[in-house]
C-alpha cells in the first residue's frame, strides 16, 4: 500500500512537472511569435522582390513594379523607376542572383517615373552598361535634359529588337502609341511571359481622366498584346496575372467607350454622362472610387472630339 502511494505521488509530481514545462514552452512560443510579428511590422515594406518564372524576377517599390531577367550574359534590368527605388533594386538583384553582373538596362518608355534611376544601377554594376529604349524615348529625353535620367545608348525602332540569348531570349516589341509613342513591351517566349507598363494594368482604372490617351488605339494595343503566346503578364502597376487580366482590361475600355459614345449621341453633357455611367462590374477594381468618374470624363471628351 505504501509502495503504491509513493508511485502515485511520483506520477503526480512528474505530471505537474510536465504541465509546468509545457506551459513554459507555450509561453516561449507565444513570445517568439509576437517578436516575429513585431519584426515583420517594423521591417521596410516599401520594396520586395519575388521570382515569377525561371530566371525571371519582379521587383516592387511602393506601387511600382518592374522586371529583371537572368541571361547567359548577365542581368537585364527594366525600368529603374527612381533613384530611391534603384537603391533597393540593386539589393534585390544581388539577393536574387548573387554575384551576377548587370548587362543591360531597358526603358519601357520615356516617362520619368519609370526611367529614372539608371545612374544608381550603373554606379553599382558598371558605368558603361548599355541602356536600350525606343528611338522616340531618346528624342524625348534629349529635350527633357534631366541629369537623373541617363540617355539611351542604343535605340529600337517600331520593328522591335530581339536580345538573343540561348537561355532566355527577350523580344522587345512596339505595339502602338496610345499611352505614348515610346512604349516597348518585353516578350519572353521561354517563360511564356510578357511585361507591359501603363497601357495595361491589373484590374485597375486608367490613370485619372486618361490624358492624351487615344482609347481606340489603347484597345488595339491590348488586342495586339493578346496575339502573343503568353500565360503570365507582369505589369508596371499591379501584381502579375494571366491572359484573362488583359481580356478584362479590353472589355472595360470597350464598355467605357460604348457608354461614352451613347452619352454623346444622346446629347448628354459631361456631368450628365458621369451621373448616368456606373459600371457596377468594376467597382472592386483598384482606384474605382478615385478615378472612375475621371475615366468617364476622359472617354466622353475623347468621343466628343472624335465625332465633332
Amino acid at each position: 500500500m505504501k509502495r503504491a502511494t509513493q508511485e502515485n505521488v511520483l506520477v503526480n509530481w512528474k505530471y505537474r512537472q510536465l504541465v509546468i514545462v509545457a506551459g513554459l514552452l507555450m509561453l516561449m512560443l507565444g513570445l517568439s511569435v509576437n517578436l516575429s510579428a513585431k519584426a515583420e511590422q517594423g521591417s521596410d515594406s516599401k520594396s520586395e522582390w519575388f521570382k515569377v518564372a525561371d530566371n525571371t524576377y519582379v521587383f516592387r517599390y511602393k506601387f511600382y513594379f518592374t522586371l529583371f531577367v537572368k541571361t547567359e550574359n548577365g542581368i537585364v534590368a527594366f525600368d529603374p523607376l527612381s533613384n530611391e527605388a534603384a537603391e533597393q533594386y540593386v539589393k534585390a538583384i544581388r539577393e536574387a542572383v548573387p554575384g551576377a553582373k548587370l548587362s543591360k538596362i531597358i526603358y519601357t518608355h520615356w516617362h520619368t517615373d519609370h526611367s529614372t534611376g539608371a545612374k544608381i544601377l550603373r554606379r553599382e554594376f558598371g558605368r558603361n552598361i548599355p541602356i536600350i529604349a525606343h528611338e522616340n524615348t531618346l528624342a524625348r529625353l534629349k529635350k527633357l535634359t534631366d541629369s537623373d535620367v541617363p540617355l539611351p545608348t542604343k535605340t529600337v525602332t517600331n520593328d522591335g529588337l530581339v536580345l538573343n540569348d540561348s537561355s532566355n531570349p527577350i523580344e522587345l516589341k512596339y505595339l502602338g502609341y496610345a499611352h505614348t509613342n515610346t512604349m516597348l513591351i518585353a516578350y519572353l517566349p521561354k517563360q511564356n511571359l510578357v511585361f507591359g507598363v501603363d497601357f495595361v494594368n491589373h484590374d485597375s482604372m486608367g490613370w485619372r481622366d486618361l490624358p492624351g490617351v487615344d482609347i481606340d488605339e489603347l484597345i488595339l494595343m491590348q488586342k495586339r498584346l493578346m496575339k502573343l503566346d503568353f500565360k503570365t503578364i507582369t505589369f508596371g502597376h499591379g501584381r502579375p496575372g494571366g491572359r484573362q487580366v488583359v481580356s478584362r482590361q479590353i472589355n472595360y475600355y470597350k464598355t467605357l467607350l460604348k457608354e461614352a459614345t451613347s452619352a454623346v449621341k444622346k446629347g448628354l453633357s459631361e456631368d450628365e454622362a458621369v451621373k448616368s455611367t456606373v459600371l457596377e462590374k468594376y467597382k472592386n477594381w483598384e482606384n474605382y472610387d478615385n478615378w472612375f468618374t475621371m475615366n468617364v470624363r476622359g472617354a466622353y471628351r475623347f468621343v466628343k472630339e472624335k465625332l465633332e
